[in-house]
């Protein structure tokens, strides 16, 4: 979704800190009153948030995950087009809120801004809130005729670092059962499309109550990824490894099952002692444990060829179906004198037909 017509109604600014050395909360400094922002201001403001919030690869959209009493969505929902004495105490309680989920020393603090408006050609209401890392800079002046360079301290929300996070509730139909008719979106910095766990999950977890969207093909291409690391860091002999791995490609691009859990993988393709640590290496890469829709529509080249190195600079690639069927692949004792199972033999059942 574009964030375009994007309108800002209110704007509140309060300061949230980093945790105490005994990571009790540091109580935040709290606004007395709205903003109020020069025409100027306002729009470099509103450009801020449509460049962040309708970029596509670091802002992705959430499912809501808690929307009962307490949650942010509800607090978001009462405050988006309230009285602005209201607005002012409601974004209080987010401060507060966003201070309880920075529960890590190492979370930084920053500015907290609270905002609300419209967007989009129906002009739907929306809260917003803003995590803006402080910085330090420099601004070149004039003191009359002359240049003056003056150092600043506690500069945020400038377009070179974006040292922020975006937390956005759309409010699309109110009258539907939450979480239905609301949306929610997430700007990162240090998140992407294809890296959606570097997202700071205090933040969209612990604070706005989300998840992270969970799509078939996102989560089978993710699937793939994480088992292949598991693999090829495992203690399994070369033959093994390469078994499960064909098995892997044939589990995730030939299998008839609309659906498939890491657990059947695990349970059909690996050795029983490997079994119970695969759950737990997907567990702490928090891959989901339900069932993923098995879609394959974005793994591009993955599942068409593999490529298996051999030393630091020979590589041979492959379909994974000749990899099976027509290469044979060995290892044996160097005949130097070398230690068992130094080199590799490989027969490749087919005659050399080019070079590139």
């Amino acid at each position: 979704m574009l964030f375009e017509n994007l309108k800002v109604n209110r704007v509140v600014v309060h300061e949230v800190f980093q945790r105490n050395e005994d990571k009790s909360i540091r109580s935040p400094v709290l606004a007395d009153g709205l903003e109020n922002l020069s025409p100027e201001a306002l729009g470099a403001f509103r450009l801020r948030m449509t460049d962040a919030l309708s970029g596509q690869s670091q802002s992705l959209e959430m499912r809501i995950a808690r929307h009962g009493p307490g949650s942010f969505l509800e607090l978001a929902e009462s405050l988006a087009g309230s009285p602005a004495t209201d607005f002012l105490a409601g974004s209080q309680a987010i401060a507060n809120k966003l201070a309880d989920a920075q529960m890590a020393r190492r979370i930084p603090g920053g500015m907290l801004i609270v905002f609300d408006g419209t967007v989009g050609a129906k002009a739907q209401p929306f809260l917003g809130v803003i995590k803006a890392e402080t910085q330090a800079g420099f601004r070149r002046s004039k003191d009359g005729s002359k240049a003056v360079v003056e150092f600043l301290q506690n500069i945020f929300l400038t377009p070179a670092t974006r040292l922020y996070k975006i937390g956005l509730m759309l409010f699309e139909d109110t009258t539907k059962a939450k979480p239905d008719g609301r949306r929610a979106f997430v700007f990162d910095s240090n998140i992407s499309v294809s890296n959606r766990e570097a997202a700071a999950a205090y933040f969209y977890e612990g604070f706005l109550g989300c998840a992270l969207p969970s799509d078939g093909p996102y989560e089978t291409a993710r699937f793939f990824d994480l088992t292949r690391e598991f693999v090829r860091k495992s203690d399994l002999e070369p033959e093994k490894k390469r078994d499960v791995m064909d098995s892997l490609y044939v589990f995730v691009r030939d299998e008839q099952d609309p659906t498939f859990t890491a657990e059947q993988f695990g349970n059909r393709y690996l050795p029983q002692d490997m079994q119970d640590p695969f759950a737990d290496f997907l567990n702490a890469k928090r891959f989901t444990p339900n069932a993923v829709v098995r879609d394959t529509s974005q793994m591009g080249n993955r599942l068409r060829r593999r490529r298996l190195k051999f030393g630091g600079d020979i590589e041979l690639s492959a379909s994974p179906e000749a990899l099976k069927n027509k290469v044979q692949i060995e290892a044996i004792a160097a005949d130097d004198g070398g230690v068992a199972d130094a080199w590799t033999r490989i027969t490749i059942r087919e005659r050399l037909t080019g070079e590139q």
